[in-house]
């Protein structure tokens, strides 16, 4: 995220006169936007790797490294970055993948400008929106829990700790995640704690914790619920410091009540309010020069 007030946007395209034309409408938004373009996506991970971007559009098809790959090394890079994809050859699968990678918004060429425009300003109006559009939190409440998580792993010697939702979605992460595949490790999870969830209410309890520990010959791996909606993942690398269940029960338990009190009064959104699949729409005029 940019340190300043001004909200930072990457724009990836190799069709110059797009990035070109979106560059100057989103500058007309005026001087809170700082736009910035880049012809590929190498280009682009470098410009990410030596400056934060609050927001990254990128085109599908490029030269070497397309755009799903891009979202998917700046996911990597920059968990907070939002990012917007855009099309001329949309698909259900490109689609799906699209969410998968957690992509804030979905363009199909063409499309209304003045739509793009808007989605630009509602991805920059600091939120955070998990993928199923399940919890929305400010900027504020999002750093808070990235210093929650950061004092939880501080306490407990993790080698990283994750925060994701009961559908298996990435929503923040800490530490050392390099050779990790974090987006399957919480899908996996996060379908033994949907049916601990069913269990719960099957049984008519209102408020369960449940410390799940997984042993294995090279890593520990914690996962707890955080209310109902969102769980945690400790993992230990066993080979750099061995875990102690105890002390990891102790601190991982207080720090889902932060949790909890921090998300408390986040807001609920229906996905459909965050991810709009009815973008493909007619195009201005001067799109419609663009692109054609």
């Amino acid at each position: 995220m940019s340190i300043d007030n001004k909200k930072r946007i990457l724009i990836v395209d190799d069709e110059k006169k797009v990035a070109f034309f979106l560059q100057e409408s989103l500058e007309d938004l005026g001087d809170n936007y700082e736009v910035v373009s880049a012809e590929t996506a190498e280009e682009a991970l470098q410009q990410i790797e030596s400056q934060p971007f609050d927001l990254i559009i990128t085109d599908l098809r490029m030269p070497g490294i397309n755009g799903l790959e891009l979202m998917k090394r700046v996911r990597a890079i920059s968990p907070a970055t939002r990012m917007i994809l855009i099309t001329a050859y949309g698909s259900d699968e490109v689609e799906a993948e699209a969410r998968r990678l957690q992509a804030y918004s979905y363009f199909t060429k063409p499309f209304h400008i003045e739509d793009f425009m808007e989605t630009v300003q509602e991805a920059l109006r600091d939120i955070v929106v998990s993928e199923k559009g399940l919890l929305i939190l400010s900027d504020e409440r999002f750093n808070a829990i990235t210093k929650c998580l950061s004092n939880l792993r501080f306490e407990t010697g993790a080698q990283c700790i994750l925060l994701a939702d009961i559908v298996g979605q990435l929503i923040a992460e800490v530490g050392l995640t390099e050779g990790l595949d974090t987006t399957t490790l919480v899908s996996l999870l996060a379908g033994g704690f949907a049916t601990t969830f069913e269990m719960s209410r099957h049984l008519g309890e209102k408020e369960a914790f449940n410390l799940n520990f997984h042993e294995g010959a090279a890593y520990d791996v914690y996962s707890a619920n955080v209310g109902d909606t969102l769980f945690l993942t400790l993992i230990f690398d066993r080979r750099v410091q061995s875990s102690r269940i105890g002390m990891v029960w102790l601190y991982t338990k207080r720090a889902v009540r932060e949790l909890l009190e921090i998300t408390a009064t986040s807001e609920m959104m229906k996905a459909s309010q965050v991810f709009d699949a009815e973008f493909s729409t007619s195009l201005s005029d001067t799109l419609d020069s663009l692109f054609n």
